[in-house]
């Protein structure tokens, strides 16, 4: 029986969902950030310094997810295998590698390459490749403030409740008004998590909603819409106005032109997105918007028959060819 490596391993994802892999100096075989533990050293614990190390990344603790335990042989020392227990970090910026890093890449974990330590190769890609598609978490669009109608408070309730009940976390704003505030309590009273993203002026407004999983305080606008989708695997709006289209429509181009492949909705609450989409339908019409990019919207009434059409959604083709690679 060959003698055993226990280490811990990082996986970290583009938008584009490929995957941060490295290779050490001297070898040739692309593996997870990561490395053994220290004596003492729990597996969170060693995952975070060596990446650090590694890569001059702090990951946040409380943000990585066991993805599970996984046994396969060593890839560069022979006789030996590998048990690594191995955690999903969300997407933070990369810079050059360090200590005996020599080279990084973003692979596919649906690609069949020889350069693959088999940990990756083996055990934990094929895992990947069956969940590419899982959404575990979806950032939510919708208004500062609550509407004329309760319909729209009763309908963000309900699919707060439904996406807690569904095991899968929110990611919005951070509000504590409007829909937005009614979306994060029903989710939270549902035993939902719940993660915020505000810009510091809005902080200091005291809008921040008190009672979310955790909030993540960001210097503006720009930087709280790129935060909130690389932490999310989907997007939902609701009713909502100038901020909430702003925010969609952001997205739903990143997605036609390949920066992620991640499904864009619209819960469609008492045919209040029916103006919209029949202007999407005249710009379709008109030759402005292509057919499978008009099609790549989803649209639902329910938030059950939403969050079904989101697990079976397939991404078009990017506008521009290859999707991106960042």
């Amino acid at each position: 029986m060959p003698a055993q490596i226990t280490v811990s391993a990082v996986i970290i994802r583009n938008d584009a969902g490929q995957v941060l892999a490295v290779r050490k100096r001297g070898t040739t075989l692309f593996m997870f950030p990561g490395g053994k533990p220290e004596l003492g050293e729990s597996p969170i614990d060693a995952a975070v310094r060596e990446v650090s190390e590694e890569l001059g990344v702090s990951l946040d603790p409380a943000l990585l997810r066991l993805i599970g335990t996984f046994t396969a042989p060593a890839a560069n020392e022979e006789g030996h295998s590998v048990q690594a227990t191995v955690f999903e970090h969300p997407l933070v910026p990369i810079g050059e590698p360090l200590a005996e890093i020599e080279q990084l890449r973003w692979i596919d974990p649906s690609a069949e390459l020889d350069e693959l330590a088999p940990l990756l190769k083996d055990e934990v890609f094929p895992v990947l490749a069956a969940q590419h598609r899982k959404i575990r978490s979806l950032a939510v669009f919708t208004g500062s403030a609550s509407g004329d109608s309760p319909i729209y408070e009763q309908a963000a309730e309900n699919f707060a409740r439904s996406v807690a009940a569904s095991g899968r976390a929110i990611v919005y704003g951070g509000g504590r008004v409007g829909l937005m505030g009614s979306i994060a309590d029903a989710a939270r009273a549902a035993g939902g998590d719940v993660f915020g993203v505000m810009p510091q002026v809005l902080v200091d407004g005291e809008l921040a909603h008190p009672g979310l999983t955790s909030l993540e305080v960001v210097p503006d606008m720009h930087a709280r819409k790129h935060r909130m989708s690389e932490l999310a695997d989907g997007f939902v709006a609701l009713p909502g106005g100038a901020g909430t289209l702003e925010e969609l429509f952001e997205v739903w181009t990143w997605q036609q032109l390949g920066i992620h492949a991640k499904p864009v909705a619209l819960l469609d609450v008492d045919g209040f997105w029916q103006p919209l989409l029949n202007m999407l339908d005249h710009m379709t019409d008109q030759g402005f918007l292509a057919p499978q990019f008009r099609d790549s919207l989803v649209v639902a009434s329910e938030p059950e028959a939403l969050l079904d059409a989101l697990s079976s959604w397939e991404a078009p083709a990017a506008k521009w060819g290859a999707r991106s690679k960042n």
